[in-house]
């Protein structure tokens, strides 16, 4: 086995701990924000099996990745949305146009440079909103303190992989131990932040 697949096995663990931890959120409280939060583990999780289990599958992985990704967006739009006092929330309907995307996406998956600005897009647009929403509400008394850990660990991961000068098997183990480290610290602060409720 090669350091690729060790990975990923380390990635399925730390999914599966994960996504056990959201589903005792979710067994008491459901929420749009909660629900996509664990489909976004979930296509994380099966982008990995499907690596695991044959890596020549690289369109079906990347479409499973962006999928995640989608999902990650629009929870943090659901987030904004519930955080909103009722009379200044906007439709629901409007947290999951960014799946809208998925009917595109297929048809830049061969293009890897496309791929790749849509890809970096997306992780940083979703790291630097969950920040700015968590650095809010530590602002206005709420627990966040895991969470913004959490998403510093994601920006530091984000840099290494995009902007690094590091070997590329270097470049993978620095990204992917921040970004399982910086998924537990996120969803650890989810749980304490959600129970409060």
């Amino acid at each position: 086995m090669d350091i690729l697949s060790w990975l990923s096995i380390l990635n399925i663990l730390v999914l599966l701990f994960s996504l056990y931890q959201v589903s005792t959120i979710l067994s008491e409280r459901r929420s749009a924000y909660i629900i996509l939060i664990c489909m976004a583990l979930v296509s994380y999780l099966i982008s990995n099996i499907v690596f695991l289990g044959d890596n020549t599958l690289s369109s079906t992985i990347r479409f499973v990745n962006l999928t995640a990704l989608v999902c990650i967006l629009s929870a943090l739009f659901s987030l904004i949305r519930e955080s909103k006092p009722i009379f200044a929330r906007f439709p629901p309907i409007l947290s999951y146009l960014p799946f809208v995307t998925l009917l595109f996406i297929p048809l830049v998956l061969e293009n890897t440079v496309i791929y790749n600005l849509l890809l970096g897009t997306f992780q940083g647009g979703s790291i630097f909103v969950a920040t700015m929403i968590f650095i809010l509400n530590k602002m206005n008394k709420k627990e966040s303190r895991w969470q913004i850990s959490g998403c510093v660990l994601l920006i530091i991961s984000f840099v290494v992989y995009w902007f690094s000068s590091l070997t590329l098997v270097q470049e993978l183990i620095i990204t992917e131990v921040l970004l399982l480290i910086g998924i537990i610290f996120v969803i650890i602060g989810t749980k304490k932040s959600q129970n409060k409720f």
